[in-house]
């Protein structure tokens, strides 16, 4: 009996220091997916999996993981698709982008609701609204929203003046409401208040027309070295499998358990 426990305590040592051996995965995240908390369960899951450490070494917008993966051996970076996540592959940064998830926009007007719109209206119902009541409607300067608000509103007719374009960053939930007007804006940033005005509220809508896709990548192995560039095609993979698509579906913000803010490429 003794002699089995010295062979079981021998192998677990050696598992446990083969583990400690692998090399920690140097990953750039965007920041809804680290400001939210997703990210981490999605780590913690492929930690417990493959006992790979993963550890954040940038997380923000997408011109901060631009630069630092540029001058940084990173091992995976994800963000939103984008020209800025293509331009890392055309350039030798990262290989094998692949999508993995989505995050949906919301449409966030000011509390006097001028369109008169219902929590229990579909999109197209609210658009319509929107159009008959010639609300103000603010875009900024993004190019999600730009995006979103090209594939929403090629079906409608808005009226002349109505839109407008606004290059502010900071208090652009401000200039929403003086204008008692009505905005896309990313569903993660609002619920945090990570932008907040007491005036502003937000209507969600299950429609695609409002989810963008995020996209991963991993470094290339010139850059990050056979073991690294290996136990990184691990974690891609993992992030399209059934347990981290899992864990994006049923991912909630604290506070508000009945809004999805991301969702599976692989429902």
């Amino acid at each position: 009996m003794r002699t089995i426990v010295f062979i079981f305590i021998v192998c677990f040592s050696a598992v446990q220091l083969d583990a400690k051996q692998e090399p920690a995965l140097r990953v750039a995240v965007i920041g809804g997916m680290t400001m939210s908390g997703m990210w981490d369960k999605v780590a913690q899951a492929f930690e417990e999996a493959y006992h790979i450490r993963v550890e954040v070494a940038a997380t923000g917008p997408k011109h901060v993981l631009d630069t630092f993966s540029r001058a940084h051996e990173v091992d995976l970076v994800t963000m939103h698709s984008s020209d800025t996540m293509v331009d890392l592959a055309a350039d030798g940064i990262v290989e094998d982008l692949t999508p993995w998830a989505r995050n949906s926009q919301i449409l966030v007007g000011d509390r006097s609701n001028p369109a008169q719109i219902d929590a229990g209206d579909a999109l197209d119902i609210a658009m319509q609204k929107l159009v008959r009541s010639h609300s103000p409607i603010l875009i900024h300067a993004s190019g999600g929203t730009f995006e979103v608000f090209n594939d929403v509103s090629s079906s409608y007719k808005f009226s002349p003046g109505q839109i407008h374009l606004v290059t502010t960053k900071h208090g652009f939930l401000d200039d929403v409401a003086k204008l008692k007007g009505y905005t896309f804006y990313g569903a993660i940033p609002f619920l945090m208040q990570k932008q907040y005005n007491p005036n502003m509220q937000g209507f969600t809508f299950d429609d695609k027309r409002l989810r963008r896709p995020y996209l991963a990548a991993i470094g290339t192995k010139e850059r990050i070295g056979e073991i690294r560039y290996q136990n990184a095609q691990k974690l891609l993979m993992f992030l399209t499998s059934k347990k981290a698509q899992q864990i994006i579906q049923n991912f909630r913000i604290e506070g508000f358990s009945d809004t999805p803010v991301f969702f599976p490429v692989k429902p």
